[in-house]
This record gives structure tokens, sequence and C-alpha cells, in this order.
């Protein structure tokens, strides 16, 4: 991480700093212009702070949903598995048992193949698949550094503004970090905690000497205290929940409990994110999707003609205006909207990439544990389609049975986020939710199992189960007792609700210690096994070049 931290620019409206590191090791760059930043900073008028502050923080937003913008990964862009959030994260949702690629063998040779089949191994340290997730999040702990710089601990002190400001940059170091420790340790719990983190950098400063990796307790505790002085410094600031804000991608209470609450059910701290989801819930900020926003829903008729009509304009998952449960987002008029497009080219049925019969599918023994009066159920399709014409691109190929509506529309939002753009070609540009309240129920019921208040974790799925219930319908955790304990019940709604969202599948099996599995699957083109041991990624090879002080991780 030395060579990235070190390397790459902060831009926020003006250039800071060069993008070559050596040339940054013989002349420190705009030394005296950032001085003058400071200096406004700390004395300008509240103009004058106010948009320097917005050039410098605004940006930050980005850093949720991150993309190689310079080719600084040089991860080799045509892949969109390697270069942006969206697709990264889709990567590691087909390398679980849930989501099915393809429905032939010709699918093989699509993107995410390799990830998909475990064909090659993607954990080697000079590999792309390794790359993209070091260098995409250390660019952005590079990125807040640089923030931090400005955003000083003594500056926070004076102006609520800047006590925000550092808020942000304080989250998107902490989220980068713990994206990092998810693929580059061992789970915390099931040996993690013992072995190397990652090395600190808290400071922007091309100059500084090579860092060695702390240990995996120190790692998670940075990261925690970052967002524990967030969640501190945005209360104080009066900056609340999401309800309170402009916009879906702005950082509040919300994101940040989001983000403790994440970091304590990962280390097992069961108290902290209790509490944290606890205050998300009880915010009242958010509300759980209705029933009829949850996926697609074809107001045509089913025949492989243009008569499939699919909005996304009543798809919570395609239109943040239809998604309560929205806590972070990036809606389609967001100027940091930026590749969030991929993710739907990658999951609806209706896109070019569905037209190479790579349909996006849940595994079948999924699909049969899901509730026939689960509103979820509708999210798939228990027939084939057969025949389809895809306006993407005019190719003919068939929607097979399985296919998520989850994420699919035959029809794009309109540049101003209203529904209707009547370009059906464009049926990629959607609203995306990266984080949102269901998680938020998921982690805190599973963290009060971990602490023997099955009872009260039973009431939790509840809530959100009769959310889920089909009109005329109740649903409990009664229509899911055959999954064994509650933890195990839990263990399964995260499965269900979350399938094919961030990963959450492969990082959970990770964490929990499950096995990639597929046989007895109908819906996998091909068996393929793979243990959750072996989950942990090699330190990249240019990593191990640049940073002396650097040692490698010991895999399975």
């Amino acid at each position: 991480m030395k060579k990235i931290i070190k390397s790459i620019a902060f831009i926020a409206g003006v250039t800071i700093l060069a993008s070559c590191a050596d040339r940054l090791e013989v002349t420190p760059p705009n030394n005296i212009y950032d001085e003058q930043i400071k200096e406004l900073l700390e004395n300008g008028t509240a103009a004058q702070k106010e948009t320097i502050l917005k050039a410098i923080v605004n940006p930050m937003a980005q850093y949720f949903n991150n993309y190689d913008r310079n080719n600084v990964c040089s991860t080799g862009s045509a892949n969109v598995m390697n270069y942006s959030y969206p697709g990264i994260e889709w990567g590691r949702s087909l390398m679980g048992n849930d989501v099915a690629l393809g429905y032939d063998l010709e699918s093989y040779d699509l993107a995410g193949r390799d990830l998909y089949q475990f064909v090659t191994d993607y954990r080697i340290g000079n590999s792309n698949t390794n790359y993209c997730h070091w260098t995409t999040y250390a660019y952005a702990i590079n990125q807040a550094n640089s923030v931090l710089g400005y955003m000083t601990e003594e500056l926070a002190q004076t102006d609520n503004l800047f006590k925000d400001g550092r808020a942000r940059a304080l989250l998107i170091r902490a989220y980068s970090y713990m994206c990092m420790m998810e693929e580059y340790q061992d789970a915390y719990l099931l040996g993690g905690k013992d072995k190397l983190g990652l090395s600190i950098y808290k400071v922007y400063d091309p100059k500084q000497p090579a860092v060695a990796r702390s240990t995996a307790e120190e790692t998670w505790n940075f990261i925690k205290g970052d967002i524990q002085e967030a969640v501190s410094l945005l209360t104080n600031a009066g900056v609340k929940y999401t309800a309170g804000r402009a916009n879906a991608e702005d950082f509040d209470l919300g994101v940040a409990n989001f983000l403790l609450a994440r970091a304590s059910l990962l280390t097992g701290d069961y108290a902290t994110c209790v509490s944290a989801c606890k205050a998300i819930i009880s915010s009242g900020a958010y509300s759980l999707i209705k029933p009829e926003n949850y996926g697609g829903r074809n107001t045509g008729a089913w025949t492989p003609t243009s008569d499939i009509e699919v909005s996304p304009a009543t798809n919570a998952f395609t239109n943040i205006n239809v998604n309560p449960e929205t806590i972070l987002g990036y809606a389609v008029t967001s100027s940091f909207y930026a590749q969030a497009a991929v993710f739907f080219g990658l999951t609806s049925m209706f896109t070019t990439y569905s037209s190479s019969k790579s349909t996006a599918r849940i595994d079948d023994r999924l699909y049969n544990k899901i509730s026939d009066k689960d509103v979820r159920k509708d999210a798939f399709l228990d027939f084939e389609v057969g025949d389809y014409k895809f306006a993407a691109n005019g190719a003919v190929a068939k929607i097979p049975s399985y296919a998520s509506l989850k994420f699919s529309s035959t029809d794009a939002l309109n540049n101003d986020g209203t529904a209707g753009a009547g370009t059906p070609a464009s049926t990629t540009k959607c609203d995306y939710t990266k984080f949102r309240l269901s998680e938020v129920y998921l982690m805190l019921a599973e963290a009060l199992c971990q602490t023997n208040a099955d009872g009260e974790a039973q009431n939790i799925l509840n809530e959100l189960l009769a959310a889920r219930a089909k009109e005329g319908e109740t649903l409990t955790i009664d229509d899911y007792k055959s999954a064994g304990s509650t933890l195990e019940i839990v263990k399964l709604q995260w499965r269900i609700e979350m399938w094919g969202e961030g990963g959450r599948e492969y990082y959970n099996n990770k964490r929990w210690g499950v096995n990639v599995d597929r046989s007895g699957s109908t819906v996998h083109p091909k068996i393929v096994s793979y243990p959750a041991n072996k989950m942990t990624l090699a330190m990249p090879e240019r990593e191990l070049q640049d940073n002396s002080e650097c040692v490698d991780n010991q895999l399975n």
C-alpha cells in the first residue's frame, strides 16, 4: 500500500498532488498552495471556507462507489469485474452457491467466468483479480488521508462544517480498510484475529517511510476508532440521518452506524453491533420496502416478444424514490453515479450481457427454500420465457427459468431520474442502492443470536418477514423453521434477502466457514466446490516489491 498511498493524487477542484511517485520524492507538490488552503480554512470568510470545503470534501461521496478513473490500478479495464466497485462486488457474488451464471457451456467465455468457475487461483499476488481489490481501496484511503490533512482534529473543533468534513474522510478510510481486511486476512473469528492486518497510514506524506503490517486486532481497532470518531463528529455537528439530508449519497449517522455495525459484527463485538443497528432502526428515517416494489414486475405478457414490460420506476432496486430502505445510494442524477450502471448490465435479464446467454439466475436449491408466502420468491422466474429479442443489441437468446427480476427492467430512467426514458436499449441506467435497512435487520438479528438473545432476534426477523409477505398472507419465522436454529434461520434470510447484493454471500461464507458446494443444483451449468478457508488473498506482488516492510500472507 505504501506505493499507492504515496503516489496517487488527491484531486478535488484543484490538483494538489502530482501522480508520479518519482517526481513526488524530488519536489514537494504545490506546497505553497497547500498552505494557502489551510490558511483560508482557518482564517478565511465563511463563504471562502464553505467553497473550499465543498471542493475538498464533497468528492468523498464517490469513494463508496469507486472505479478506476485514471487507470491507476492497471487492472485491465476491459473487464468490468476489475475496475469498479459494483463490478468487483458482483464478481464476488458469482463466487458462492446462490448465484448462477448463464445457462449453458457457452456462458463460460463471458465476464466473470474465471471467478465463477474458480478455474484459476484468483488469490495470487500478480493477478488482476487480486490487485483490483487492493488498488481501488488503497486509492480511496489516500484520498481520505489527503482530506484529513486539512480537516484536522483541531480544526474540527471550530466549526460544524469541519466536523462534517472530517467525519466523511474518516468513514471512507474506515470503509476502505474494512473491505481490504475482508479480502486480505482470514475471518477474524476463524483464526484471523491472531494474524497480521494491514499497514496503517494515518497521514498523506509522499516521503513517509514504509510501514509494516499491524496486527489484525490493531487494524480493526483503528477501523472502529475512525468510525466511532465520525459518529461523534456527526452527532455534535447536528448531522443526523438521510431523512434530513439532501441526497441519498450524503454521509450521515445512518452510514456511520451502518459501518460501525458491520465492523463490529465481523469482529465479534456484538454489543456494539446491536447498539448501532438499533440506533438506525429507531431513528425512523428508513422503512422496509413495500411488497409491490420488491423486484421488477412485468406489466406486459410473458411471451418472447417486446410486450414484456418491466418498468424501473416501480422497483426499489432500480429507483431510490420507491426504496425507503436506502441508507446510502446513487441516483442517476448524481455526479458520483459513476459505474453503477455496470451492476445492472451484469444482473438484469434484459441486457446485452444476458443476451449472451449469461443471465443471472438463482440456484434452485435456495429458490426452493423460499416460502410460497414470501414476495421475494416472485423476484425470480419459475418458468422459462424462451427465445427473446433483446432491445439492446437485437440479439435473440433464451431467458431461462430461475432468471432474476430483482434488478431487471426493460427501460431506463430519464436523465432527471423520472421514469419512462423510452429507450429500452439503455436498460442499465437505474438508481443504485449501496447500503440498505434490511441488512441492518439481519446484522442485528445475527448479533442478538450470538449473545443468546434468540427471542429478540426472532422478533427482529418477524418484523422483516412481515414486510415480505404477499398480499393476504402472514409470513413469520415459523415458515422458515425447517432451516434449524434461530441462527440458521438468520443465515438463510441473509442469503434470500441479500441475493446478488454487495458480494454478501461470499463474504458471509468466508466468515461463517461455509464452503462453496454446488452439488445437487439443477441451475449451475457446472458443479464446483471451493473451501471457505481458501478465500483469503495473497498480498499483491507490487505491494511486496514497493513496501520493504510488508510480508506476505501464508495461504492455506
